[in-house]
């Protein structure tokens, strides 16, 4: 009888066991997939939709656009390098979890970005700091233009295939590597001269 009972109790917790394993693997592989997609999110709309809209900017500038059409694309892309900021910052506890790394560089970059799109150039157009004559497009044309190679560098490496395979932590490493190459690649632009004492790289 107490054999039959302490089979009984085995059976039951291999049961409830391998229950709860499968549970677990469900669990986290829909934990994944959803680290994927946010990933992927981020990187598609935060770099390759910023890529698009820095086109776009720089086109208007050296089409003589007005002032008004100059700004409206530029509301684009401080939207799209908003999106890219927001899904790291959300992929941050993802970060940690996965593999004890943090996405705060990422989503601090394109925070500077951001306020650089947002302050340095919409508000200083807007505000007639920039005259919009052909050696302040010129300028802008060629400090949008820096901004534009660097994310083209940046998503060069870090494509799905490449990312698929690597852990948070490599993903973090390897965005400091390439941040602090395109900062000290270029060390007189504006924006660069503030991350650089910022994040004292």
């Amino acid at each position: 009888m107490k054999k039959n009972i302490g089979s009984i109790v085995l059976t039951v917790g291999l049961i409830i066991s391998l229950f709860y394993n499968f549970q677990l693997k469900e669990y986290k592989e829909v934990q994944q997939h959803n680290y994927n997609l946010k990933l992927n999110h981020g990187l598609q709309i935060g770099i390759k939709e910023s890529i698009n809209n820095l086109d776009v900017v720089i086109k208007t500038l050296k089409d003589k656009s007005p002032k008004e059409q100059i700004i409206r694309s530029l509301g684009d892309l401080i939207v799209s390098l908003k999106v890219g900021e927001e899904a790291f910052t959300f992929l941050d506890s993802d970060f940690q979890e996965e593999g004890q790394a943090s996405s705060y560089l990422i989503y601090n970059t394109f925070r500077d970005f951001y306020a650089y799109a947002k302050v340095d150039l919409m508000g200083d157009i807007a505000s007639n700091q920039f005259s919009l004559d052909l050696d302040s497009r010129n300028k802008l044309v060629n400090d949008i233009g820096i901004l534009k190679k660097d994310l083209e560098y940046i998503d060069s490496q870090f494509n799905e295939d490449v990312l698929k395979d690597q852990s948070p932590k490599w993903i973090e490493d390897k965005w400091k590597e390439l941040v602090t190459e395109r900062i000290n690649q270029h060390p007189d632009f504006k924006l660069y001269e503030r991350m650089k004492m910022e994040y004292n790289l």
